[in-house]
């Protein structure tokens, strides 16, 4: 397998990038996005309550926190989803979904591509995270202590977007594109399941109280972008440089 220069860097700058953030703990003092002046973020507070924020967040937050499962068991099937079953299945897919249209040893570079994604995906995800810095509902609605986190942690300030609905849109998305552009037969049963697990992810999310509505939309948008990217530049004929080096599938 051939990588050009630019897939050599992706995924140690990517690496780099997520690996400092978490380490140094970057994430800012405050929120920058508070969802307006009421938002106190104690538990009893005025912020306890739809407030100012906007009617499409607030409608999805009554409509499905703690709807079918509670917070807590919704953010571990999430959890469990996004970095557990999601990866193996499309790295699985990647490598054994090959088509007509795959050259040698397509299916090891199709996986390769589905990791570099995910952490392209990773890392603009993190940048988002850090740059909106938006206070998570579960501050705002004052019920901290129950869904994992307290008000002064990191975690409490990078809502929006949401890193699993991100990931699992980014690994689906690009093992579907993969096979999509080897004219593999699986490759409308991967489209389908990358989007109704990205799906899925976003809905838990939101009952976990993790996450608003507009944070895992935007999640999705950020992975599913990418997922579908990076493989079409890795398409038979597309060059990352000016060398002549290129995947082919």
């Amino acid at each position: 397998m051939t990588l050009t220069p630019a897939d050599a860097l992706v995924l140690p700058a990517m690496g780099l990038f997520l690996g400092s953030t978490q380490l140094f703990h970057f994430a800012p003092a405050h929120c920058h996005w508070c969802d307006g002046s009421d938002d106190v973020g104690t538990p009893g507070s005025a912020g306890a309550g739809r407030g100012s924020l906007n009617g499409v967040d607030a409608f999805f937050h009554d409509a499905l926190t703690g709807a079918i499962f509670s917070r807590d068991t919704a953010g571990t099937i999430s959890t469990v989803i996004a970095y557990g079953v999601v990866p193996v299945g499309a790295l699985g897919a990647a490598f054994f979904a090959t088509g007509p249209s795959g050259s040698p040893e397509a299916g090891l570079r199709a996986a390769v591509i589905v990791v570099e994604s995910v952490a392209v995906s990773g890392a603009a995800t993190q940048a988002l995270k850090l740059g909106f810095a938006r206070k998570r509902p579960y501050i705002r609605y004052g019920s901290g202590g129950t869904a994992g986190y307290g008000i002064d942690d990191d975690e409490s300030r990078l809502g929006f977007v949401s890193g699993h609905t991100s990931a699992v849109a980014a690994l689906g998305f690009s093992a579907a594109m993969c096979a999509q552009l080897q004219k593999s037969e699986a490759a409308p049963l991967l489209w389908t399941a990358a989007a109704t697990l990205t799906v899925l992810t976003g809905t838990l999310r939101v009952m976990a109280e993790k996450h608003y509505f507009t944070d895992v939309l935007a999640g999705a948008v950020v992975g599913a972008g990418t997922g579908t990217l990076i493989p079409l530049l890795h398409r038979r004929g597309v060059q990352f440089t000016g060398n002549g080096l290129a995947y082919n599938f």
